[in-house]
């Protein structure tokens, strides 16, 4: 038994009777039971989402807030950015490398994954964010090599709950108020940061609630509003002395004429129609911002922003590029969310299945690589056999190290299948190109990057603030002979541009 624990990462404390206790360490001390604000529970933990608790609903109210247009979208738009993307799984791996065991297990859940719409399931799996959770069931059947499964199967949020212990709970028939334990491997719980305090997740449709509540009564009062004062008015003059029943005829008339678009009218009786606009004023400009100050907030609930929702005359395309990012982030949050439900899933299967075995684990493929379209252009220039990249050219476009890249005997080069070109030495390049290549590489060698870096990197890490930072970058920057790189980027960057010009001239 050890002697002692390490408290810090550099700090060791010894075992004793003053340092540490050691039945204390294993004993539980902030618990629900023994919390000052303690009641004691009858039933499931009460869900402690502020926006339902004061108005006392429950959170099925929260699906009809998806009949909003504007809600709909920003949810689809967040939605739809991550479904988009591929996935795979990779086999376990023991000391950095799959065995035959992992790789076979990767294959089963592979294959029983092929009968289920992983479309539909990673779509209810990103709904957690909105509801809090979303519980997925495992439906196992006995099948080859194993108990294989059969469907997983997304399931209202509202069926479940959470008891004292934090452990999920079905809301079933026999037991509503309590609910059932839950067995293990039967299911998991997509959720959006939970605590200990609300393990029902942070639900976003609920901060949502009552601007789509305002925006509502808004329009309802905006339609009145259009109806009352956006068709123009009939006003009818009867003649001096009319009787009352003349009158009645008149009035008659005029409702008829607002249905119909005619009336008539006894003789000496005029009607004149008033447009509604100059009574109005400027007041229905009121609802309209109303309308639009609730999508705005909704659209930072949900999104984190709202130029991707709404552009509007004030956009701009830095503004944009900023929101876009914001977007990717919630994005990001939204795959980490799938990621770590699918590896649960596939952590079960593996016990299940063949326990000892490293699991299968749920991979995002990357976002498309910015450098494709050199890589395009390299491919098309290698495999026209005219001109050969060389190895400094991939070091710098690609950011190679020396040391993951080696040069091709020419013999061995030879031997490779026709169209496929390898690095290799600037022998068939032209004399431009080479003074070019020369050139450049001269241009990075005579600059000490990685000091000037180093110099930065040491100042950031040391200021108190981003002040103290930038003055002390304001002190170094004259000591930095940037001369030398200037002079060097502008030759590399001419000799180019003349190369450029003298081949388009040369084709034509």
């Amino acid at each position: 038994m050890a002697d002692g624990l390490w408290i810090t990462p550099d700090r060791y404390m010894e075992f004793g009777e003053e340092a540490v206790n050691r039945k204390s360490l294993a004993r539980e001390i902030a618990s629900r039971s023994e919390a000052w604000d303690f009641t004691e529970l009858i039933g499931l933990l009460p869900d402690p989402d502020p926006i339902l608790t004061k108005r006392g609903d429950g959170a099925e109210i929260l699906d009809s807030l998806t009949s909003d247009g504007h809600v709909l979208s920003v949810i689809q738009t967040r939605k739809v950015g991550t479904m988009k993307r591929e996935w795979r799984f990779d086999p376990g791996k023991e000391n950095d490398k799959p065995t035959p065991a992992s790789e076979k297990l990767c294959e089963m859940l592979l294959a029983d994954l092929e009968k289920i719409s992983m479309f539909d399931l990673i779509s209810s799996l990103l709904d957690a964010p909105y509801y809090g959770m979303t519980p997925v069931e495992l439906l196992w059947q006995p099948g080859e090599g194993g108990i294989r499964l059969q469907d997983l199967r997304p399931l209202p949020h509202r069926w479940f709950g959470f008891g004292s212990d934090n452990k999920p709970r079905f809301k079933s028939l026999a037991e509503p108020d309590d609910g059932e334990e839950l067995p293990w491997g039967k299911f998991v719980f997509a959720r959006h940061f939970p605590t200990y305090d609300n393990p029902y997740g942070l639900r976003l449709l609920s901060r949502c609630f009552w601007p789509v509540m305002f925006k509502k009564g808004g329009i309802k009062f905006w339609v009145t509003f259009a109806e009352k004062y956006g068709m123009p008015f009939l006003l009818g003059k009867y003649r001096q002395g009319a009787k009352k029943k003349e009158q009645d005829t008149m009035l008659a008339a005029l409702k008829k004429m607002v249905q119909d678009a005619v009336a008539v009218v006894p003789d000496g009786n005029t009607v004149e129609m008033l447009g509604g606009t100059g009574k109005t004023g400027g007041s229905h400009l009121a609802f309209e911002k109303l309308k639009d100050a609730m999508d705005k907030e909704v659209s930072k609930v949900i999104m984190g922003q709202t130029l991707t929702a709404e552009v509007g005359d004030k956009g701009s395309y830095a503004a944009g590029k900023v929101h876009e990012d914001v977007l990717d982030d919630y994005r990001e949050s939204d795959q980490a969310l799938v990621k770590t439900t699918m590896d649960e899933i596939a952590t079960i299967y593996g016990q299940v299945n063949a326990p000892g075995v490293p699991t299968p684990k749920f991979i995002w493929f990357e976002s498309e690589d910015p450098q494709k379209d050199f890589a395009d252009r390299d491919k098309t220039i290698t495999e026209s056999g005219q001109v050969r990249l060389t190895k400094s050219y991939y070091m710098r476009r690609y950011g190679f190290q020396e040391d993951d890249i080696e040069i091709m005997d020419s013999t061995a080069t030879a031997t490779q299948q026709p169209g496929k070109q390898e690095f290799a030495e600037p022998a068939g390049f032209t004399a431009e190109q080479q003074a070019i290549e020369a050139l450049v590489d001269h241009s990075l060698v005579k600059v000490d990057l990685t000091a000037v870096e180093q110099s930065i990197l040491e100042i950031v890490r040391n200021a108190a603030s981003y002040e103290e930072a930038m003055e002390k970058l304001l002190e170094l920057y004259p000591t930095m002979d940037m001369s030398s790189l200037r002079e060097m980027a502008e030759q590399s960057m001419l000799a180019a541009d003349l190369y450029g010009r003298k081949v388009v001239q040369d084709d034509h």
